[in-house]
């Protein structure tokens, strides 16, 4: 059962500051009065409370994550309820000027100016004990990874900034660091965070924290995205091969919902909690069919991203994730909504369920992705299986080619992950997200004909940087096509 949540009222670089705590769930909620930055990073409790508001920055972001991961893909889509506000997301019509594309730079860039903060001022205050310390700085870099791995998806070259900003003039006057760059720091904060975090804490008060396994599991994820496909076997398979706290839930009814947040197949999710202080998410809201009224959930949905036609069609035959993971409301032009994100809530913004950044059965999937891309087929259909199993489904035989055997994880990766924001990375990590979005584009126009404007292009594998962002700092310069 989840037992905290984190406050996202923590600004640090406006020097405003909240403290307190809730009785179950971990929630700064009581507000103090404004203290200057300088005189505020003094102590442990400090430290500990800049952390707090660093991972609070994830509700907002994982709020609108699928928006960037799932709706350009053919998994999700938006109904004409919801077609101005994120339809520019489904048809990959984004431009430089579209708001979200701004919110998600600056949502990013301020949780690493939070996580450079800390690293910066740390060093010289005591601590109880030096492990904690320690321990603190490795959920900074490892926040600060997922933070410039999100960026460096979206965006491809992005400025990598590891100080601490203390001039307006000196955010705008760093220009984009290569790719390659990018992706060597991330490697670097995730190796030094693994070495720093627990595998598990103690406290209950301390769950939703990264851990050593957190680490590990974005690491490989990394190392995959590259397709450095040795170093995220090796990676990954110390979360499958050695003892580690994660499994398979043998159920899949318990993965998600209500009561099942931070289960022992969730290895690190964005932490919501149903306070009326707006520590929820809006999954609800942003994911339920609009004209369901009381039918699914007790207040309005809008359509926002809902599972397309071929996502349904997707699964096999027997397989129990179709009902446990994807719901249908009305006849014809159905919406297929997100079953295992969504339940009956109070308010639009009080949803209580995380957001699964980190599981282990894609862990499981990742790690036969590098198996089999390193040549060893027969070492990566089990961990397929262990997926499929659960779900019913027949176990696929040791025989199989590579090509099948990648073919087989594409389809356990889609129906698996759904809505979780894998699909669109993984389409492109494969090579396939303009060839699977042509073809969907023309089995679907008919049926659904918002579709003839869907424009699938290369260009589209990276977002365009916020024209905002280019006025402000002469030293940025535009992605390719827009």
């Amino acid at each position: 059962m989840k037992r905290y949540t984190l406050s996202r009222r923590l600004a640090l670089l406006a020097g405003l500051v909240l403290a307190g705590s809730g009785c179950n769930k971990f929630v700064d909620l009581t507000p103090s009065d404004n203290i200057v930055v300088n005189n505020f990073y003094k102590s442990e409790s400090d430290i500990k409370l800049a952390l707090t508001g660093t991972y609070s920055n994830l509700r907002g972001i994982y709020n609108d994550y699928y928006q960037f991961s799932e709706l350009p893909s053919d998994n999700a889509r938006t109904f004409g309820e919801s077609e101005s506000t994120r339809g520019i997301f489904d048809k990959l019509t984004w431009l430089p000027s579209t708001p979200a594309i701004s919110g998600a730079w600056n949502d990013a860039y301020r949780t690493i100016a939070y996580s450079n903060v800390i690293i910066a001022r740390i060093d010289p205050i005591p601590f109880a004990l030096p492990a904690t310390k320690t321990q603190y700085i490795g959920e900074a870099k490892f926040l600060r990874a997922l933070m410039y791995f999100n960026l460096v998806r979206y965006f491809g070259d992005v400025p990598l900034r590891l100080t601490e900003i203390t001039a307006e003039a000196d955010a705008y006057s760093q220009g984009r660091t290569p790719v390659a760059a990018v992706y060597a720091q991330i490697e670097k904060d995730l190796l030094e965070a693994e070495a720093a975090l627990p595998a598990t804490y103690p406290a209950a008060a301390d769950i939703g924290r990264a851990t050593k396994g957190a680490a590990q599991a974005l690491l490989g994820k990394v190392y995959l995205q590259e397709k450095k496909w040795a170093d995220a076997e090796a990676k990954l398979a110390q979360l499958v091969l050695s003892p580690n706290p994660y499994q398979i839930l043998p159920d899949l009814n318990n993965v998600f919902g209500l009561g099942h947040d931070n289960n022992a197949e969730i290895i690190f999710a964005a932490q919501y909690a149903a306070s009326g202080f707006s520590e929820g998410n809006r999954f609800v809201h942003e994911m339920a069919p609009s004209p369901s009224g009381l039918t699914i959930t007790s207040v309005p949905g809008n359509s926002t991203c809902v599972g397309t036609l071929d996502l349904y069609n997707a699964f096999e035959a027997g397989d129990a994730r179709k009902t446990a993971y994807v719901g249908v409301y009305g006849a014809g032009d159905s919406y297929y909504w997100a079953k295992k994100l969504i339940y009956r809530v109070t308010q639009i913004n009080e949803g209580d369920n995380d957001w699964p950044i980190l599981r282990y059965a894609d862990v499981l999937l990742m790690y036969a992705e590098a198996l089999n891309n390193n040549g060893k087929t027969a070492l990566a259909i089990p961990q397929i299986n262990r997926i499929r199993t659960r779900a019913g489904l027949a176990a696929k035989p040791l025989t199989l080619t590579g090509p099948d055997t990648q073919l087989a994880i594409e389809q356990e990766r889609r129906v698996e992950l759904c809505f979780e924001g894998h699909r669109w990375f993984d389409l492109i990590r494969w090579g396939k997200d303009v060839s699977t979005m042509q073809a969907f584009k023309a089995a679907y126009s008919t049926l659904d004909p918002a579709n003839n404007n869907l424009t699938p292009r290369p260009e589209a594998r990276l977002l365009p940087l916020p024209s905002r962002e280019i006025a402000l700092n002469p030293k940025l310069t535009q992605n390719p096509g827009y």
